[in-house]
């Protein structure tokens, strides 16, 4: 299937029931769009900048999955996204304020 698939994103939409199109907002939440730029003073800034909310997206997927999933395997992977990646919100915060004031 892989070589016969098109180069349009998908995302499976649950109110809809159905995979579709990815929205502009999703593939940068997702970071798929890797134009980060040029290795320049600033690129820093941009790849964390794309790196929050690509990670809150993972907190918030993995506690749907901890509220509504039965299976305990899908509860306890769920319950270490959330602290590995809210680790890393704070790390990349510190970063982007120290390194850049914002």
């Amino acid at each position: 299937w892989y070589p016969k698939a098109g180069k349009e994103l998908i995302a499976y939409n649950a109110q809809r029931g159905h995979a579709m199109p990815m929205s502009q907002d999703q593939r940068q939440s997702m970071m798929m769009n890797m134009a980060l730029g040029a290795a320049d003073a600033n690129f820093d800034l941009r790849f964390l900048n794309a790196m929050l909310p690509h990670h809150a997206g993972a907190v918030t997927m993995a506690e749907a999955a901890l509220h509504k999933s039965k299976r305990s395997e899908m509860q306890k992977l769920a319950k270490e996204i959330i602290t590995s990646q809210n680790v890393e919100i704070s790390q990349m915060k510190q970063w982007r304020k120290a390194w850049y004031n914002k």
